[in-house]
């Protein structure tokens, strides 16, 4: 699982207006919220038309502690990420 730590440390020189997706099976959707998991440090990302930028999820986070763990719209933990540098804009898209 990936917790907020290992998130921050790999993303860190990224540029702030990288935009922030999820990938389900064969399906790239925007990240725009977050959810507070009740009794839990944790986070669960929530999709949304527009995505938000690397910056903005960033300074949402900020207070949580370095262990808590990033949860899939689906409730399942997130393992890592991949780039797609494509566009002007880079994508970090969640798995």
């Amino acid at each position: 699982m990936m917790k907020l730590s290992d998130f921050q440390d790999l993303t860190q020189f990224m540029s702030n207006k990288s935009l922030i997706f999820w990938q389900n099976n064969d399906q790239i959707l925007a990240i725009g919220e977050l959810q507070y998991l009740p009794d839990s440090p944790n986070i669960c990302l929530e999709t949304s038309k527009k995505a938000m930028t690397l910056s903005q999820l960033t300074a949402r986070l900020q207070d949580m502690g370095r262990e808590t763990q990033l949860y899939s719209p689906n409730l399942k933990p997130i393992y890592g990420f991949h780039l797609d540098l494509e566009k002007a804009v880079p994508k970090i898209i969640l798995k």
